[in-house]
């Protein structure tokens, strides 16, 4: 009768054997998680960071420009013949009317002079053919001469007359080319080139002088074709040069080119923009080159952050990365106005808060990350 109490004594240990070995197992595979996850959690991403602050913005247009003048023309020599004097040098100054340059005309003086003498023959022969009609003409009335006659003396008259006219005009053509025997200016101008010398031989059409007009003198820059819309006629336009590095002017754009130009080099459509040198505007000379700025817009005292702050989802919309409690929260926010290195926002953010720059690794949501230390950021 012993013997079963003995055997249910041992069954009634065994479970309690297994509960404690089962719940230290657990607690051992607990302690090695817990231990794996604090010994082999991934360290926060370091980001750098920049405060949203309240700044000044503009949309500026900044282009090249250039120092034209449409007034530029090329004389040549009207005659063939040797150039007898050259006046003036390549930079001169001259005014319009002035002779730059002087041919050989002795040839054309002889012409002239052999043209006037026969103008006075042909007028001396007109005298005597009218006589001699008169003389006709007076005894045809009395029925001394035939009809004939008096008709042959007619015609020789007119002949006459018109060897009179025609000797006119070959003498007034050679006065003409006593006049192309020198070269004038047109205007008021400057010699930008000299291509001939005193006693050099040419022939006409040779080209001896460029001369660009001294009024006229503007600037011309070529536009981006999206900023059409943002150009009009008496637009302030800042001006700079390289050459004047401490003076900065005015002016206004006066011309707007009528069509879009396609550059094949940069695959770009421009549009050409004219604006005078300006009242202040240094001794500049053609060819020059200016820094050209075009104010479009400006606003003051606006919440901006840099491009490098800002990741753009699509097209006019973009998003920010914030860290909250270690952890990142990407987040939209309403843009307004652009600049070539800032953006002004209008929401989703506030002074003083601190972004996350899109400069390191992927941001991504629910990422931990935290700020290197903030006083070394701008």
């Amino acid at each position: 009768m012993k013997a079963p109490l003995m055997k249910s004594k041992q069954s009634g240990k065994q479970p309690m054997r297994g509960y404690f070995k089962t719940t230290f197992a657990i607690l051992i595979l607990f302690s090695a998680v817990a231990t794996g996850y604090f010994l082999y959690q991934t360290p926060p991403l370091d980001v750098s960071g920049v405060q949203v602050k309240r700044n000044d913005m503009a949309y500026i247009i900044r282009v090249t420009g250039e120092v034209i003048n449409d007034r530029t023309v090329s004389l040549t020599a009207l005659v063939n013949g040797r150039v007898e004097e050259v006046y003036v040098a390549r930079g001169d100054r001259v005014k319009k009317d002035d002779t730059l340059a002087s041919m050989d005309n002795r040839a054309s003086i002889a012409r002239l002079k052999r043209a006037q003498a026969v103008v006075q023959q042909e007028t001396v022969r007109v005298k005597e053919q009218l006589q001699r009609y008169n003389r006709l003409s007076e005894l045809s009335n009395r029925k001394l001469v035939s009809v004939e006659a008096l008709d042959q003396a007619q015609y020789e008259l007119e002949t006459a007359k018109a060897a009179v006219a025609i000797a006119k005009a070959d003498a007034q053509m050679s006065a003409l080319e006593q006049d192309w025997q020198k070269l004038d200016a047109p205007f008021d101008a400057v010699i930008i080139d000299k291509s001939t010398e005193s006693g050099q031989w040419v022939e006409a059409g040779t080209e001896l002088f460029q001369l660009v007009a001294i009024e006229g003198w503007e600037i011309e820059a070529n536009l981006d074709a999206v900023d059409s819309g943002r150009i009009h006629l008496g637009q302030l336009v800042n001006l700079a040069s390289d050459a004047f590095p401490n003076q900065r002017w005015q002016t206004q754009i006066h011309w707007i080119g009528p069509a879009i130009e396609r550059t094949s080099e940069r695959y770009l459509n421009t549009f050409p923009a004219r604006m005078g040198l300006g009242s202040e505007a240094p001794q500049l000379l053609l060819g020059q080159q200016l820094d050209i700025e075009i104010v479009i817009e400006e606003r003051g005292n606006v919440l901006s952050l840099p491009y490098s702050a800002l990741r753009e989802r699509e097209p006019g919309l973009f998003e920010i990365a914030l860290i909250e409690q270690g952890t990142i929260r990407l987040q939209t926010v309403e843009s307004g106005l652009e600049t070539d290195t800032h953006v002004e926002i209008l929401s989703g953010v506030q002074d003083g808060q601190w972004v996350a720059l899109f400069d390191s690794e992927y941001l991504e949501n629910g990422r931990t990350a935290r700020f290197i230390d903030k006083n070394d950021q701008n």
